[in-house]
């Protein structure tokens, strides 16, 4: 599934007591901020436990922040002109990838941050005047990174970038979105979604939709028509469901689970899961409550949000683990969870703004759990 170091005084503070249960998830851990800044979030996880999201500096300027597995802070500010950084990827060697944002917010360019934290552009397709801007949305396990270049009056095209090569290579026309790590691509732009083989070949899906994500088999996941569909690496078409009004495959982990949600039309949505052989298990929300697939990992458990932004990990035998706040008054919101329990995001208490946040769960969805409280 496809997705200068300052130490601050607020690193590794853990905001609440620690669970008398080994099985109680772990935090949340206040990542802090960078010097003189009040305001951070966790976008993004690996298993390694690096974050990678956002900090504003004491001027008040939006820079990307990595933090280590014990917490330790490393800024990574845009290309040089331009004003922000919009996060979008992490490896698991830590390399993070995102846009360097103009301060208009509306164009910005590629970039991918090393272990230096140093900003190195990942450049529209050479040779063309109007590709003047480029985006970057995944990198997979070969540091090859995809995204798409732009600047009218040129179509957006999608684009591979290979880091360790400086190489950049178009697809055609769209805006790649997801890369496996054999090297096939997704790409979706005004309508038309497009497949891309490791080989560089358009596979055509059949019966149309919508794809969302696909894994390193090549299987892809996403919608046609109304209902959640698999597509295998031929571009063959499996619907998985049909007694739902609604139903869609936003994420597919590496072990076979299938994530996404289903509804009855109703306005409401649900979050629900297929296993390897199409069985579909829904998310036991109570009737009337509101309920959102946020993300996956590759192991068999989902985070999802229910009703007034409460955070829940469905493992994979069925438990529900509640994300503790920091207090009793706060305000969460997670965004990321990993193979291995952590899950980052970010809170704020009253009198102080948002922090980045990483919770640690020692054991996944092998408890029971409320899922709404």
């Amino acid at each position: 599934m496809f997705r200068g170091v300052f130490a601050t005084a607020a690193v590794a503070l853990v905001l609440t007591a620690v669970p008398a249960s080994a099985d109680e998830p772990g935090g949340p851990v206040d990542l802090g901020t960078l010097p003189g800044g009040l305001t951070s979030y966790g976008n993004l996880v690996s298993n390694a436990g690096v974050v990678f999201g956002t900090a504003y500096d004491k001027a008040f300027n939006v820079r990307g922040a990595r933090w280590d597995a014990a917490g330790r802070i490393t800024e990574l500010p845009p290309q040089p002109g331009y004003a922000s950084v919009l996060p979008a990827a992490i490896a698991e060697d830590g390399v993070a990838v995102g846009d360097s944002m103009a301060a208009n917010g509306w164009v910005g360019r590629a970039t991918l941050w090393g272990a230096s934290g140093t900003p190195v552009d990942l450049p529209p397709v050479p040779g063309h005047p109007n590709y003047v801007y480029s985006s970057v949305a995944a990198i997979n396990a070969h540091g090859i990174a995809v995204g798409y270049s732009y600047g009218a009056p040129a179509s957006d095209t999608a684009v591979k970038w290979d880091t360790t090569q400086g190489t950049v290579t178009a697809l055609g026309y769209g805006r790649a979105f997801a890369i496996n790590d054999a090297g096939a691509v997704l790409s979706s732009y005004r309508g038309e979604s497009k497949y891309w083989d490791p080989a560089g070949n358009l596979v055509p899906l059949e019966g149309g939709g919508a794809p969302a994500d696909l894994a390193n088999a090549g299987t892809v996941v996403g919608s046609s028509g109304s209902h959640a569909a698999k597509w295998d690496a031929a571009g063959n078409l499996t619907v998985l469901d049909t007694t739902w009004k609604y139903s869609n495959a936003e994420e597919i982990g590496e072990d076979g689970t299938i994530y996404g949600e289903v509804g009855i039309g109703d306005g409401k949505v649900r979050p629900a899961r297929w296993d390897p052989a199409g069985r579909l298990t829904v998310y036991p929300v109570p009737d009337g409550v509101p309920s959102w697939f946020v993300t996956a990992n590759d192991t068999g458990s989902a985070l999802v949000e229910v009703g007034s932004s409460e955070f829940f990990v469905w493992g994979a035998g069925g438990g529900i683990t509640p994300l503790p706040l920091p207090a009793e008054d706060a305000y969460c919101r997670a965004k990321d969870l990993n193979d291995r329990g952590a899950v980052t995001g970010g809170c704020s208490i009253p009198g102080r703004n948002s922090h980045a946040v990483r919770w640690d769960l020692p054991v996944i969805g092998n408890r029971g759990g409320s899922p709404a409280r």
